[in-house]
């Protein structure tokens, strides 16, 4: 085997050898983490994403769909059995300074001096929440757009943006499904009946 290696490596002593496996395993997974880094983030965030969520309420589901009326479908990143509501909550993965409002039909984001519009999230939002109170039309149902740690806002936040950075490590106590009223209770039964079908 040692005849396969070039000079250089064979005229090295065992300790220097070593120390030069060393070396390259530590190179091979440094480019590892480096070509992975987005993945690994991606996983992160979501892995800190539904441990907040599963805090606001006593039950939660991910990647709810639901028919939209039209012929067409919803999908939800979370919906949650909070005590006063059914929480629609839509996941916003930005980079970068945000800027928008209520009113406004784009929202703008910033990162590097760059600036780029994408469609208000309210639309699409809006759209969700009357899926959910389709199917479940007694119920008090909000929306909340939920933006990852590298979103900030500068101005005026609105005031359906949850920042992950500001909910995660908060000590609020996770309600039971004692704590929910019995008619989200039913709702949420609803919900998850016509999901399944």
């Amino acid at each position: 085997m040692t005849d396969l290696l070039p000079t250089w490596i064979q005229n090295l002593s065992p300790i220097e050898q070593r120390l030069l496996v060393a070396l390259l395993a530590l190179t091979a997974i440094l480019t590892l983490l480096y070509l992975f880094r987005e993945p690994l983030r991606y996983r992160r965030e979501t892995h800190r994403m539904t441990r907040v969520v599963r805090q606001m309420g006593a039950r939660f589901r991910r990647n709810i769909v639901l028919p939209d009326g039209m012929g067409g479908d919803v999908r939800i990143d979370f919906l949650v059995l909070a005590t006063d509501a059914l929480l629609v909550i839509g996941v916003k993965r930005f980079d970068g300074m945000i800027f928008g409002s209520a009113q406004t039909d784009e929202w703008t984001q910033t990162v590097n001096s760059r600036s780029y519009k994408f469609p208000n999230p309210d639309t699409y939002l809006a759209q969700q929440v009357i899926a959910v109170r389709a199917v479940a039309p007694k119920a008090q149902v909000r929306g909340l757009h939920l933006f990852t740690d590298t979103a900030e806002f500068p101005w005026d936040k609105p005031a359906n943006v949850l920042l992950l950075k500001d909910l995660y490590g908060s000590r609020n106590r996770r309600p039971s499904l004692k704590d929910i009223p019995a008619d989200l209770r039913s709702a949420w039964t609803q919900l998850r009946q016509h999901r399944r079908r």
